[in-house]
């Protein structure tokens, strides 16, 4: 399965950018999926690991997320390959001193997720958008 979802946030590329880019911070604006904590050092770029866990319908999992991409206030990527194969691409374009942050995601559920697809892939959906409208508030609510 393939999502895609765009938000336009009124703030600047690099603050919307840095709050995205911290996912240590994600658990303010993005649920269920909460990254407990980064598991190398120094600063994030490709190949930055972190510990996370997640819930889905019945079954919470931990796993690790690695930053596949980073290219500052432009673009970040991660996949994980527990509890299924999936990973996302943030992309940051800025559109008249607001933000265009586009997302797309990606799932292969594995084993027994495979039967509960149909009931998945609705809900990770609307949490992404959700999580994304989330995202615009803490932002824009922090600048004004």
């Amino acid at each position: 399965m393939q999502l895609n979802t765009e938000i336009v946030i009124d703030r600047p590329v690099a603050a919307v950018f840095a709050r995205f880019a911290d996912l240590e911070r994600a658990p303010e604006w993005a649920t269920p999926a909460l990254v407990r904590r980064k598991l190398t050092e120094g600063p994030v770029g490709v190949g930055t690991r972190f510990h996370a866990v997640d819930q889905y319908p019945g079954r919470r999992v931990e796993f690790t997320v690695e930053v596949t991409a980073y290219e500052r206030d432009r673009l970040m990527a991660a996949s994980s390959a527990e509890p299924m194969d999936s990973g996302w691409e943030a992309r940051f374009v800025e559109t008249d001193g607001a933000t265009r942050l586009t997302l797309k995601a990606y799932a292969t559920p594995k084993g027994p997720l495979r039967l509960l697809a149909p009931v998945i892939v609705p809900w990770i959906q609307i949490q992404i958008q959700k999580d994304l409208e989330t995202l615009k508030e803490h932002l824009e609510r922090e600048a004004g």
